[in-house]
């Protein structure tokens, strides 16, 4: 297993690390267990039903983060998959990219998401070589955007019915941080 980052945090050994295969059942039960409360934010959540799911969306990712489009990290907590944490969209010719992360409720209310998110934030600017990190929260998700608070993210707009889903239109906030 390639880790990427090792910190701790009240006592929890994280690691990020390039998602397995072996990964994939843990992922799988977090998002089952916790599908209703990922579901109102992330819509792709309701579209992961069984471990094939999540094993196709893993190598779909590994693929995607050789190729530079993204850079995907399970979160393990206590070498226990608890989320995950990723740069989408990345864009080298304008050294740019977005965010994008979830954890499993049992995993939340701890700092874990904010310290990976940083620890990300700083791959990008050293591995990916990033200058521009967008981080877009849908307007509810209190949770998600004040991660972009904590982390220093310029509030850039509010978009207005920005995404459709659940047969309704959602407003997103949208945040950036340029790099050093």
């Amino acid at each position: 297993m390639f880790v990427s980052r090792n910190f701790t945090l009240n006592n929890l050994t994280i690691q990020l690390a390039l998602p397995e295969l072996s990964h994939a059942p843990a992922l799988f039960e977090l998002v089952k267990q916790d599908r209703s409360e990922l579901s109102r934010f992330l819509p792709w959540a309701d579209k992961v039903v069984t471990v094939q799911d999540e094993v196709d969306f893993i190598k779909m990712m590994r693929v995607d983060t050789a190729n530079y489009r993204k850079l995907v990290l399970v979160v393990l907590v206590d070498h226990q998959p608890a989320g995950m944490v990723d740069v989408h969209k990345i864009n080298l010719k304008n050294e740019s990219g977005e965010i994008g992360y979830w954890l499993g409720q049992a995993f939340q209310g701890q700092g874990i998401m904010t310290k990976a998110v940083e620890q990300v934030i700083d791959l990008a600017w050293v591995e990916l070589g990033l200058h521009r990190l967008n981080l877009v929260a849908e307007h509810d998700n209190h949770a998600s955007r004040a991660i972009a608070t904590r982390l220093h993210f310029t509030h850039v707009a509010l978009l207005k019915d920005e995404l459709k889903y659940h047969g309704k239109f959602h407003d997103l906030d949208l945040y950036t941080i340029i790099g050093k």
